[in-house]
C-alpha cells in the first residue's frame, strides 16, 4: 500500500505487520517542540490506557462513533464489550491496520463529509475534539455532531490546556494576546520516508469550550480532571 503524506498510516502498518518496536514518528510543532510518538503505544490495551481513557469509554452508550480512531483501540475495546460501534478515521494506513485487527464497522473519511448514520454517543479521544484545527471552527463542527447525534445523544471528549507551555523559568509568561488562540498550534509528522502535510490542531481549555458550547446550544460538563492540565468532558445538545 503506497501512502503518501500519511506518515501515521505508514507506521502503524509497519508495526502490525512486522512489529518494528523501536520505529518512531516524529512530530514537529510550532508551538511546543518536537516530539516522538511509538507507534507501539497506539496499540495499547485497556490496561495500559490513560484513566480518562477508561473513564469515557464507561460513559459511552448505545451506537458509537470513534472520530479519529487510529490503531482502533478504542474502538475495539467498545466492540468486545458489546457495543455497536463505527471506528472513523481520515488515514487509509490507519484503517487497513483496523481492520486487520478485527474491527467490524471501519470508515475511511474526512469526518467533516461524514454522514448518512446517526449515533448515542460521539467519541473524541486523545484530544480528538482538536480535528476542527482552530478555535473559531469549534461551532462548525459541534454543528456538524449535532446531525450526528440521536436524539439525546452526547459528545464524550478530552483535551488540554496548554497555558503552562508559554511560561519561563522565573513565572514570566509569553503569549501574544494580539495572536490566536492560545490552544491553536500546527503539525507536521514524519516517518521513515513518509512527511505529511502540515496542519492545525486546537487544545482547548474547559472555560473556552464551556463558552463555544453555549454559543452553540450545548450543555457543557467536565468530568474529571488528569494529570497534566487535560480533562474528560461531555457535550449534549439542548
Amino acid at each position: 500500500m503506497m501512502l503518501k503524506n500519511d506518515p501515521f498510516g505508514a507506521a502503524l502498518l509497519d508495526y502490525f505487520n512486522c512489529r518494528l518496536r523501536l520505529s518512531k514518528i516524529q512530530v514537529f510543532c510550532d508551538v511546543s517542540g518536537d516530539e516522538i510518538i511509538r507507534p507501539a503505544y497506539l496499540f495499547r490495551g485497556h490496561k495500559k490506557m490513560p484513566a480518562l481513557e477508561k473513564q469515557a469509554l464507561q460513559m459511552c452508550r448505545g451506537k458509537v462513533l470513534d472520530v479519529g480512531a487510529c490503531a482502533g483501540s478504542h474502538s475495539l475495546y467498545l466492540q468486545q464489550n458489546g457495543f455497536d460501534v463505527t471506528a472513523l478515521d481520515i488515514s487509509e494506513g490507519c484503517c487497513s491496520v483496523m481492520e486487520k485487527r478485527g474491527i467490524e464497522k471501519v470508515v475511511c473519511t474526512n469526518f467533516f463529509d461524514y454522514s448518512g448514520e446517526t449515533f448515542d454517543t460521539i467519541l473524541f479521544l486523545m484530544n480528538g475534539i482538536g480535528i476542527c484545527g482552530t478555535i473559531d471552527r469549534m461551532p462548525f463542527l459541534l454543528g456538524h455532531c449535532r446531525k450526528l447525534l440521536n436524539p439525546g445523544g452526547q459528545i464524550i471528549f478530552d483535551s488540554s490546556d496548554i497555558d503552562y507551555i508559554y511560561y519561563e523559568k522565573d513565572g514570566s509568561k509569553w503569549i501574544n494576546l494580539n495572536s490566536n488562540y492560545y490552544g491553536e498550534v500546527n503539525y507536521k509528522l514524519h516517518y521513515k520516508k513518509v512527511t505529511g502535510k502540515t496542519f492545525s490542531w486546537v487544545f482547548v481549555d474547559a472555560e473556552t469550550m464551556k463558552k463555544n458550547a453555549e454559543e452553540a446550544q450545548f450543555s457543557f460538563n467536565k468530568i474529571a480532571d488528569g494529570p497534566h492540565y487535560d480533562y474528560l468532558g461531555v457535550l449534549n445538545p439542548k
